[in-house]
C-alpha cells in the first residue's frame, strides 16, 4: 500500500540528508549540524564523531512512517551501502509489539516506505541470535528491541553479550580492521555474540521516544554496538540534561494544513462532574448526527467515540472510579453495555477490538491514568476528565488520544476538525492551562498550544478572551473572516487546454542519453580516493576524532560489502539499478553507464577493484553527469516555452488561479517581532525573522495604502503557496499582495549582493513575464537591497 509523505515529512527528510552530505562535506558530524542549524552540537562522549541528530514531531505526525524513509536515507547518503543492519528502539513492549506487526506485514505503509521493502528481514532479538550471513549480506535487516533488552542484568541481554554458535559464521574470514572495536574472550579472540556482530556490521540506530532513553547507561549500551548513525523521533526531545540534536522540528501549523490532527480543542468546564458528563454526551450525540451527514456526503464512516478519564479508587475518600462512571451511563443516561468499554491496567476491554470496523458497537471508553501505549483510534472525538485536571501529567497522554484526524483528511462538517474536552474544573483557566501543557508535552510549541485550545460555544460568552486568543476589539485577519485570495497562475495553453506550467512539462522532450558524452574527467571523477584519516592537519582532538569516524566507516563498510568479483557489466548493472532515472529508457541509461565505466577503465587505466570499492562515489559522479545532460535539455525546452511564437504559448489567465486556503498556513515557525502587522492575510506570519532585509520589506508592504493584504509566501510548500517555474525548480516569491484595486502584486527581496547572481536573474525573468502575459493585472517586483521604493513605483 503506497502512502505519499507529507509536505512536512518531506522537508523533515531532506533535513536529514542535507545533513549526511554535509556530514560528508565537512567529514565532520559537529561542523555539518551547526551550519545546518547555526545552533552547537552536542556530542556524546562514548559516540565520539558519530551523527547523532534528532527529527522532531508531535503527536499525530507519523514519526514511525517518517523513521521507515530514515532508514533508506541513511544507509545511502551516509554509510553507501544496499544491506543495512538496523537496530529499532522503542519505549515499551507494547510499541516494539505493535511495530513489529506492522513492518512485518508486507502490504503495510510502512513496508512500502523501505527502497528495499520485498528484501528485507523483520527480528526479534531472540530471532537475531540465530541471523545468518546470507541474510545480513543481502537484505536491509531490522531487530526491533526495547533499550532494556540490551541490558546485561536482563535474561535476553545477557544472551546479547554471550558466544553464540549459530553466529559464528558472520566472524569468519573477517579483516583485522573490522575487528577492532570487538569485546574479546580470555584468550584474546573475538566472542561471536550478537553484541560484536553489531559492532561489526555498524548498525543504523532508530529511537523511537528518544527522551525516554537520553541517560549515561543507554549510551554505554549503544556505545557497545559502534553504530553508524542514531537517528531520535520525539515530539519532546530533552533539552536540558543530555539535549537532543534537533535537526528539524515540525510545527503544529504544518500538522493542521496537512488535516493531520483535529484542531481547535474545545474546551467546556464545570466543577459537577454529572452534568459535565451531561454535556459531554450530547456533544458526542451531536457528532454523530453529524457523521452521518458526512457519510451521505462523502461515503466515509466516522463513529465518534468519548474517553472518559475515571478517579483512581482512594480508601480515605469517595471518588468517581470506572465502576461509578460506568453505572451512570448505564442506568441515568440508558447507554446499552455494548457500546461502553473499561481500559484499565485490570479492564482489558479494547483489546483484540478494531474500533474501526463500522460493525463495531463502542462509543465510550472508560480509563483511569492511561490507555495502552500504542493504543490509537481516530474516531476518539471527545476527552471528559471527571478528575479535577491541575497539571499536564493528568492529561499529555490521553489527550494525544483524540487529536488525530480520521484519514488525514478535513471533513465537510466543520464540527468533525474539532477535539472536544470537557473538564471537571472550577476554573475554566486553570483546565486551559492544564491542556495547554498537555499539547506542549505532545510536541507543541507553547504559544501555538495556547491558541489551539478555545472555549466550547456554551462557554464562549464567558470566556470570551485568555491568553492567546483573539482580543474581541481586534479586527480578524482577512482568512478568518472568510476573504477569498487567490492569484493567476502561469499556465500552458495546448489547444483549448490549460495545464500548470511546471517542471513536468519538460519530461516531454524526447531526448537521447545514450548520444550523449559519457566521459568522466579528473574534475568530476578523482584518480585518488582516500580511506579513511584525510584532512586532519591543524584541528582540534575532538576534530580529529569526527573526521576519523566517518573515513573508517566507509572503509569498514567497504570491507564487508558483497561485490568484490564483479566485473564492469556488473558495475554498469549496478550503477543503472540505483541511479533513478525515471524518465530515460534502460537500453539508453544502461549503454551510457557501459560507455562511462569502460571509459574509467580502458581510458583512464583505473582497475575495476578502485572502481568498485568506491562505487557510491561513482555513482555519485554518474548521477551527476546524467543530470546535466537532463538539466541542458530541460533548460532549452523551458527557453522554448518562454518564446512568444511558441506553439504551445504560456499565459496568465484569471479562470486559472492558486488560491491560498483560508484554514491551511503551514509555516514552521512563527514571527515573534514586536512590530505588529496590519494586512497580513493571516492572523499569524509565518517563517519571517524580526530583523533584516526581508522583515524591512515586509513592514513596508504592510504600510502601503494600494496593497488591501498579503501574504508572507512560504517557501517549497508547492501545495500551499505561490510559486512559477524555473528551468530547475519552483521560484517561491517572498511575498504575494493583494491590492485595492484588484491588481496582484509579487515581491521577491533580495540582498544587493545576490541581486546580479544567474538564480536572481532567472527569477526576475520568469517574474516579469509572468506580468507581462498578465494583460496589466500582475505586478512582479524585485528590489535590490533596501531600495524598497521600487515597489511603491511599480504600483504607480
Amino acid at each position: 500500500m503506497h502512502l505519499p509523505l507529507k509536505e512536512y515529512q518531506e522537508r523533515t527528510l531532506e533535513a536529514l540528508t542535507t545533513y549526511y552530505q554535509k556530514c560528508l562535506q565537512y567529514e565532520n558530524a559537529n561542523t555539518a549540524f551547526y551550519d545546518l542549524t547555526q545552533r552547537p552540537y552536542t556530542s556524546v562522549e562514548d559516540l565520539p564523531g558519530m551523527p547523532y541528530v534528532c527529527l522532531r514531531l508531535p503527536t499525530g505526525g507519523g514519526k514511525t512512517f517518517v523513521a521507515c524513509h530514515a532508514v533508506g536515507i541513511t544507509a545511502s547518503d551516509l554509510l553507501k551501502t544496499e544491506s543495512p543492519l538496523v537496530l529499532w528502539l522503542t519505549p515499551s513492549n507494547a510499541i516494539r509489539d505493535q511495530t513489529l506487526k506492522a513492518l512485518k506485514n508486507s502490504n503495510h505503509p510502512y513496508r512500502d516506505a523501505f527502497k528495499s521493502r520485498h528484501n528485507m528481514e523483520i527480528l526479534t532479538v531472540g530471532d537475531a541470535l540465530y541471523l545468518s550471513p546470507h541474510i545480513l549480506n543481502t537484505k536491509t535487516t531490522i531487530i526491533v528491541a526495547t533499550m532494556q533488552a540490551f541490558r546485561v542484568e536482563n535474561t535476553d541481554g545477557r544472551k546479547v553479550y554471550e558466544p553464540s554458535g549459530a553466529l559464528m559464521g558472520h566472524f569468519i574470514h573477517l579483516p583485522d580492521e573490522t575487528l577492532l572495536e570487538v569485546e574479546r574472550d580470555e584468550s584474546g579472540k573475538p566472542i561471536c555474540s550478537l553484541a560484536n556482530l553489531l559492532c561489526v556490521k555498524r548498525p543504523i540506530v532508530i529511537v523511537d521516544e528518544a527522551h525516554n532513553t537520553r541517560t549515561n547507561l543507554s549510551f554505554e549500551t549503544l556505545a557497545r554496538f559502534n553504530p553508524s548513525a542514531i537517528i531520535e523521533f520525539t515530539a519532546t526531545p530533552d533539552t536540558i540534561n543530555n539535549p537532543s540534536n534537533v535537526l528539524y522540528t515540525v510545527s503544529a501549523a504544518e500538522l493542521q494544513a496537512e488535516d493531520m490532527i483535529k484542531m481547535p480543542i474545545r474546551l467546556e468546564t464545570m466543577p459537577d462532574w454529572k452534568r459535565l458528563l451531561i454535556a459531554a454526551i450530547v456533544q458526542r450525540d451531536a457528532l454523530e448526527i453529524d457523521a452521518k451527514k458526512e457519510q451521505s456526503e462523502t461515503g466515509e464512516y466516522i463513529r465518534p467515540i468519548m474517553l472518559i478519564q475515571a478517579q483512581p479508587r482512594h480508601k480515605n475518600r469517595e471518588t468517581v472510579t470506572v465502576e461509578v462512571v460506568e453505572k451512570c451511563l448505564l442506568e441515568e443516561h440508558n447507554i446499552s453495555q455494548e457500546q461502553i468499554a473499561r481500559a484499565t491496567g485490570e479492564d482489558k476491554g479494547l483489546d483484540n477490538v478494531d474500533l474501526n470496523d463500522p460493525e463495531e458497537q463502542i462509543r465510550y471508553v472508560i480509563t483511569v491514568q492511561a490507555l495502552r501505549e500504542g493504543w490509537d483510534c481516530p474516531f476518539a472525538y471527545v476527552l471528559c476528565s471527571v478528575a479535577e485536571m491541575r497539571s499536564s501529567t493528568a492529561v499529555e497522554q490521553i489527550l494525544g488520544r483524540v487529536m488525530r484526524l480520521p484519514k488525514a483528511r478535513r471533513k465537510k462538517q466543520e464540527s468533525l476538525n474539532s477535539a472536544y474536552a470537557f473538564v471537571a474544573s472550577q476554573n475554566f483557566y486553570d483546565a486551559a492551562s492544564a491542556l495547554t501543557d498537555g499539547l506542549v508535552e505532545n510536541g507543541f510549541e507553547k504559544q501555538a498550544a495556547t491558541e489551539l485550545i478555545r472555549p466550547t460555544d456554551e462557554q464562549r460568552g464567558e470566556f470570551p478572551f485568555f491568553e492567546g486568543m483573539t482580543q474581541p476589539d481586534i479586527e480578524p485577519a482577512p482568512a478568518a473572516r472568510g476573504e477569498v485570495f487567490k492569484i493567476p497562475k502561469l499556465m500552458v495553453k495546448q489547444n483549448q487546454t490549460y495545464l500548470d506550467f511546471e517542471g513536468s512539462r519538460f519530461l516531454e522532450t524526447v531526448w537521447q542519453l545514450s548520444e550523449c558524452d559519457a566521459e568522466l574527467t579528473e574534475e568530476e571523477f578523482p584518480s585518488e580516493f582516500s580511506t579513511g584519516e584525510h584532512g586532519e592537519i591543524g584541528i582540534s582532538h575532538e576534530g580529529r576524532l569526527e573526521m576519523r569516524f566517518l573515513g573508517q566507516l566507509h572503509q569498514q563498510m567497504s570491507f564487508l560489502a558483497p561485490d568484490k568479483n564483479w566485473n564492469a557489466a556488473q558495475l554498469a548493472n549496478w550503477l543503472d539499478r540505483t541511479i533513478k532515472h525515471l524518465d530515460i529508457l534502460q537500453r539508453e541509461s544502461l549503454s551510457f553507464l557501459q560507455r562511462l565505466v569502460e571509459h574509467l577503465i580502458e581510458e583512464r587505466g583505473m582497475p575495476i577493484d578502485i572502481l568498485i570499492r568506491n562505487k557510491y562515489a561513482l555513482k555519485d559522479a554518474a548521477e551527476k553527469k546524467i543530470n546535466n545532460h537532463r538539466q541542458n535539455v530541460h533548460r532549452a525546452t523551458y527557453e522554448n516555452f518562454l518564446l512568444p511564437e511558441c506553439a504551445t504559448p504560456i499565459v496568465v489567465s484569471p479562470d486559472h488561479c492558486f488560491s491560498f486556503a483560508p484554514h491551511s498556513y503551514p509555516y514552521n515557525t512563527r514571527y515573534t517581532g514586536h512590530y505588529q502587522f496590519q494586512k497580513h492575510y493571516y492572523p499569524q506570519v509565518g517563517d519571517l525573522k524580526s530583523d533584516g532585509e526581508e522583515f524591512q520589506c515586509a513592514q513596508f508592504i504592510d504600510k502601503l495604502p494600494e496593497v488591501k493584504f498579503w501574504v508572507r509566501n512560504l517557501e517549497r510548500k508547492p501545495l500551499h503557496s505561490f510559486w512559477l517555474q524555473t528551468a530547475t525548480d519552483k521560484f517561491y516569491p517572498d511575498f504575494v499582495c493583494l491590492l485595492t484595486d484588484g491588481r496582484y502584486l509579487v515581491v521577491e527581496s533580495k540582498g544587493d549582493h545576490l541581486w546580479t547572481a544567474d538564480d536572481a536573474e532567472e527569477k526576475r525573468e520568469i517574474g516579469e513575464l509572468w506580468e507581462e502575459r498578465s494583460a496589466g493585472k500582475c505586478l512582479f517586483v524585485m528590489p535590490r537591497g533596501t531600495a524598497f521604493e521600487a515597489i511603491r513605483a511599480k504600483l504607480s
